[in-house]
């Protein structure tokens, strides 16, 4: 755990610090102001404040989870993060430490992504922003009226999250769903990556990605049960997709399995190369 750790902190400092991906963010922070604008500007037209209660609403827009994953895909494309200093480190701590390692960082990073997000929908509202635990007069509005058409609001406010959840249960849930599908998309971009020595890893994930579009145009809902994109989306959870078996619950279990299972994957791949070096040495 502790070379893991340090493999951990050594991937945040050597990653994140990328030019790319300080670039990635300042990009995400042009789209999430220009996407939000419009809001500001509609409570300024009626003279009424905005509770900062965005970010369950850009969750549930299929376009911004498109830009949010493929920017996450690109923000782990670099997997599986083998830099000039790998094999001295794995060296030094062992191919399970080194997976540990990789797999803490993808989790953390995936929760800094999603914090990101979250706190610049906030600061993009902040001049005509008014902190409240309620939704407020301008989602209400926007959730029940055709003001978002009249003003341009690049988004559906839905009213069924309007009225089923409170602010706190819509952004909470919201948030752990995106942190999940985002460390998903790692994970996948980094299995595939490390098993294949390719880039095929970028390639699958770029599949899942798009695979919420493709099932909303032209294939069965029952196809969402697969679709990570879609179960990170509250409007999905309801509905006649209930009857598909797609739910709230069944999103958390689909989550919680297919990343356990591929953080095992992880690790016993870590196990293998330990075992085969330690059979080299001998």
């Amino acid at each position: 755990m502790s070379k893991g750790f340090r493999v951990f902190c050594f991937q945040i400092k050597q990653e994140l610090g990328q030019v790319r991906v300080l670039i990635l963010f300042m990009i995400l922070a042009a789209f999430i102001y220009s996407y939000l604008e419009p809001v500001a500007d509609l409570a300024q037209a009626v003279g009424e404040k905005v509770s900062p209660w965005a970010f369950p609403h850009l969750m549930n827009d299929y376009i911004c989870q498109m830009v949010f994953m493929v920017s996450a895909v690109f923000l782990f494309s670099t997997a599986p993060f083998e830099g000039k200093a790998h094999y001295y480190i794995v060296q030094r701590s062992g191919s399970f430490s080194w997976q540990l390692g990789n797999v803490l960082y993808i989790l953390a990073s995936s929760l800094l992504f999603v914090g990101f997000i979250w706190i610049f929908s906030v600061i993009s509202l902040l001049p005509r922003t008014k902190f409240s635990g309620d939704w407020g007069t301008i989602w209400g509005t926007l959730a029940r009226t055709n003001a978002g058409n009249q003003y341009d609001v690049p988004f559906t406010v839905f009213a069924y999250i309007v009225g089923v959840f409170s602010p706190v249960e819509a952004a909470s849930i919201s948030f752990l769903l995106e942190w999940a599908c985002v460390s998903w998309m790692g994970l996948v971009v980094y299995l595939f990556n490390y098993i294949t020595k390719k880039m095929t890893g970028i390639l699958v994930a770029s599949f899942f990605v798009f695979l919420d579009v493709m099932i909303y145009n032209s294939w069965t809902p029952k196809a969402y049960l697969f679709s990570p994109v879609t179960l990170a989306q509250l409007k999905v959870l309801s509905g006649n997709n209930l009857s598909y078996g797609v739910s709230l619950k069944y999103a958390v279990v689909f989550f919680a399995v297919t990343i356990t299972f591929f953080i095992v994957i992880c690790l016993v791949q870590g196990t293998k190369k330990v075992k085969k070096w330690k059979l080299k040495n001998e």
